[in-house]
Formats: structure tokens, C-alpha cells, sequence
């Protein structure tokens, strides 16, 4: 689980996200592509410069020949014929001059003289020791590095060109005795040009696939993103409907314990509720006419809780599965109308009923429709103005049984649609928050279906719509 959300952070959910991913992977790349870049250069580099000292050396070994033969009767040590032969070899286009090392490294002597004295490198001096040539490319060396004297110093400009510093063991052919070490000087602008060209060429390679593999990049990188926006959409839906069906789990396993309760309840409000409305109903006739309506009021409200206990243990006696009755729509209209008549006449609203057709509903059905409309009923008759209408009408539309409830209320803001039948905070004043949520686990118990159809300024239409299995036809 650590793994996963800890993966799921690197994972781009924005369009910017995203841009800024690629820019970070084409960043990554281009770093790859110029390190690489650099280590071929330096390589390529090194070769080059290591190809013109194994020539060099192999000239030098070669004029060995030519210097014996011109001296076959003459005895000569082998520093000087490596001497003889580095200066034969001098000859060569380009060198400006040779500094001379005995084989320890010391200096001894320059061709010309007008050579600088210059101390042996470690590095040159441990490759000629090995028997191998030395190279080292100066880009810019100051001719004062060079040489002693130049008549263009008088002028107090130095010029600085390219050169390569070639170091070349010194010993006879077929031996591996060293007798010293000859580094030549010689003029690196063919070099300082080879590198250029090198260099150009690198580069443009370089572009070419930074651009070619950039371009897979981003075209890999894109449908990946567009499959990782689909899967967040689609897991943020699932999580969105998972919530919802845990709510509505919730709230039916409340509506279960409200039911054990309200069954406990009204089993023994029943007796008292009766006794107070008997009580009531002998009101004292000797008191006066403001107290006389006191008692009609509290009359009329013991005998609407008793009716509410009435039918809250039909519907309990109905899901116990005691012997049931019917009702036909007409008269389930009319019997909601009543239950809310005394709720219109307090808030001066009138209650309409209207159907089309006619159909039979086992009481059962009928005591959780009732339910239902009541609920959305009353809820329409608070939202109404006084002297505006409630109306609820009932019609067939192929094989469902449609309710529907208007008001003339403020209707539903947009924000509160998406939430209208889970549990909340309710807007009406002493509301509980919960009627419209019941009222939908009571349809869905149906297998009916509860919507808000219409919601307006001008007031909004709650849909209940029955399958008409649920129904009988009166004919038969």
C-alpha cells in the first residue's frame, strides 16, 4: 500500500503536470546526450592526437636506419644515434623544435637552440619509460612557452598558437634499452582544425538525437498520460459511487434500527394516545371560547398522532406479513391528501389531486407510496407560499405507475441536486435532514425509481415512478 501511494505521487494529474514531467525528462535526456557527447569527444580527441605520436615515433625508429648507414664504420652510442635520428626527423612538416631528456628525465640539450629548456612532464616521462609516445595538445600555447628569443617579442606581442607536444622514447630498433627521450614541438593548427570538425560533427549529432529521441519520448509519454487521466477519472468515479452506496448502507441499516424502535414506539404510544384523545374530547364546556379552541387544537393534534400511529403499524403489520387489504389509486391519492390536510391549512396552501387511469395496490405498497408522498407532500407545502398550490397527480406511462409532486417552492440550488437524497443538513426550520434520503431507500425497497424532475424559481416536480408488476388491473 506504501508502494502505491508513494507511486501514485509521481504520477501527473494535470495538463501543467504533465508539461513539466516532459520538460524534466527531455532535461534528463539532453544531460545523457551531451555527458555521452563529452566522453566520445575527449576519446576521439585522445586518439588523434596519440595517432600522430605513434607516427612520429615510427619515423624516428625508421630514420635509425638511415643514420647507421651513414656511419656503419663509426662508433656511435646509442644516445647519439637517437639523437641523430629525432633531429633527421625534425625535418618533418610542422615541428618547430625538440627538447632532448636522458633517460631519468633531466634535461640535456634543444634543436635549435633557440628552444626554451623545459623539465619533463611525470606523465610523458612514465609513458616513455614503458616504451610508449607521449601527446599533449596545448589549444593556445604563448610562443614565449617555446622559444628563448623571437624578434616579434620586441614588439611586446606574444602570439599564441595551437601545439602538439609529442614525447618519443629514445632507443635503438629491436632494443629495450632506453637511452632517452626526445619531445617534439610541433605547429597543432591541422589538429586545432581536426578537432573543429570533430567537434561540429559531435554537435550535430548530438541535435539529431536529442530531437529524434524527444520526439519517441513524448510520443510514448502521451497516450501513457491520456490512460493515467482516464484512470484517475475513472477510480475518482468509483471511489465517488463507493462513498455513496457506503451512505446509503448506512443509512439503511439506521433505517432497520428506526424501524425496531418505531414498532416498540407505537405499539406503546397507542393506548395513551387514545385515552388523551377521549380526554380531550370532553373538554370542559363552561370555560370560555379561547379556551374551548385550545382544547379543539389540542383535539386535532392527539387524533393527527394517533392516525400517525395508526399507520406506521399497518405498514410494520404489513411487512410482518399479516393479512393485507387494497387500495386503488384514486383512493391512495385521496388518503395522502387528507393525512396532509391539516399541515396545508396551517401553512394556508391548498393540496390538489389528480388521476389518469386507475389501477390496485396491495396495502403494502401502498402504506411505503404513502409514505413516500406524504414526505414530499409536506415537504412541498413548506416550501409553497401562502396561497399557493401543492399538487399531486397520477398517470400511466407504459408499464410504470408515475407520481408526481409540484410545488410553486424556490426550488433546489445547483449545489444541493447531486446530494438531494443522501443524508444532510436540513433547510427547513425543525427539519431533520433525512425525509428525502428515506423516502428514497423506500422507493428503491419498491423497486421504484425517485427523482427530482423539474427545479426551478418557480418550483420544482418530484417524480415516484411504480412498475406496474407491483399493480393489479381492476378489470380482472
Amino acid at each position: 500500500m506504501n508502494y502505491t501511494e508513494n507511486l501514485d505521487k509521481f504520477i501527473p494529474r494535470t495538463r501543467r503536470a504533465f508539461g513539466l514531467g516532459i520538460l524534466v525528462a527531455l532535461g534528463v535526456l539532453a544531460v545523457s546526450i551531451l555527458s555521452g557527447m563529452g566522453f566520445v569527444r575527449e576519446l576521439v580527441r585522445k586518439q588523434i592526437a596519440q595517432r600522430d605520436a605513434e607516427a612520429l615515433y615510427a619515423t624516428t625508429l625508421m630514420e635509425q636506419l638511415d643514420v647507421t648507414e651513414l656511419n656503419e664504420f663509426e662508433i656511435r652510442t646509442d644516445e647519439q644515434i637517437g639523437f641523430d635520428s629525432a633531429v633527421r626527423a625534425s625535418r618533418l612538416r610542422g615541428v618547430l623544435g625538440i627538447r632532448f631528456f636522458n633517460k631519468d628525465g633531466s634535461f640535456s640539450d634543444t634543436f635549435p637552440a633557440t628552444i626554451l629548456p623545459m623539465p619533463l612532464e611525470p606523465a610523458a616521462l612514465e609513458s616513455v619509460q614503458a616504451f610508449k609516445p607521449h601527446s599533449r595538445f596545448i589549444r593556445k600555447a604563448p610562443m614565449d612557452s617555446i622559444f628563448i628569443y623571437l624578434p616579434s617579442f620586441a614588439t611586446g606581442k606574444i602570439l599564441r598558437v595551437p601545439t602538439l607536444q609529442v614525447t618519443i622514447p629514445l632507443h635503438q630498433r629491436d632494443t629495450e634499452k632506453l637511452a632517452g627521450a626526445a619531445q617534439f614541438i610541433i605547429e597543432g593548427q591541422s589538429i586545432a582544425e581536426e578537432f573543429a570538425r570533430l567537434d561540429y560533427r559531435l554537435i550535430q549529432m548530438a541535435a539529431i538525437t536529442f530531437v529524434v529521441s524527444g520526439m519517441l519520448l513524448v510520443m510514448m509519454l502521451c497516450p501513457i498520460f491520456r490512460r493515467a487521466q482516464k484512470l484517475n477519472r475513472k477510480v475518482a468515479s468509483h471511489s465517488e459511487r463507493l462513498q455513496r452506496a457506503n451512505d446509503e448502507l448506512a443509512l439503511t441499516a439506521r433505517i432497520s434500527a428506526v424501524g425496531a424502535i418505531s414498532a416498540h414506539l407505537m405499539h406503546g404510544l397507542k393506548n395513551p394516545l387514545s385515552s388523551l384523545s377521549q380526554f380531550v374530547s370532553r373538554g370542559d364546556l363552561s370555560t370560555s371560547e379561547a379556551d374551548q379552541q385550545d382544547w379543539q387544537d389540542a383535539l386535532t393534534a392527539s387524533r393527527r398522532m394517533q392516525t400517525l400511529v395508526e399507520h406506521t403499524l399497518e405498514v410494520l403489520c404489513d411487512q410482518r406479513g399479516q393479512p393485507t387489504y387494497e387500495l386503488t389509486v384514486p383512493e391512495l391519492g385521496e388518503d395522502v391528501r387528507q393525512r396532509v390536510a391539516a399541515a396545508a391549512a396551517r401553512c394556508k396552501v391548498n393540496v390538489t389531486f389528480e388521476a389518469e387511469g386507475s389501477c390496485i395496490l396491495s396495502s403494502r405498497t401502498a402504506n411505503l407510496a404513502s409514505l413516500v408522498l406524504v414526505n414530499l407532500l409536506e415537504n412541498g407545502i413548506e416550501a409553497s407560499p401562502a396561497g399557493g398550490t401543492v399538487s399531486l397527480s397520477a398517470s400511466r406511462k407504459g408499464d410504470q405507475l408515475c407520481f408526481r409532486v409540484r410545488d410553486e417552492g424556490p426550488g433546489f440550488p445547483d449545489h444541493q441536486r447531486e446530494h438531494l437524497f443522501l443524508p444532510g443538513k436540513s433547510t427547513r426550520e425543525g427539519g431533520s435532514g433525512i425525509g428525502l434520503a428515506i423516502s428514497k431507500q423506500i422507493a428503491d425497497y419498491l423497486d421504484a425509481k425517485l427523482d427530482l424532475e423539474e427545479s426551478s424559481s418557480q418550483g420544482c416536480v418530484f417524480l415516484l415512478e411504480l412498475s406496474m408488476s407491483v399493480c393489479m388491473d381492476p378489470s380482472k
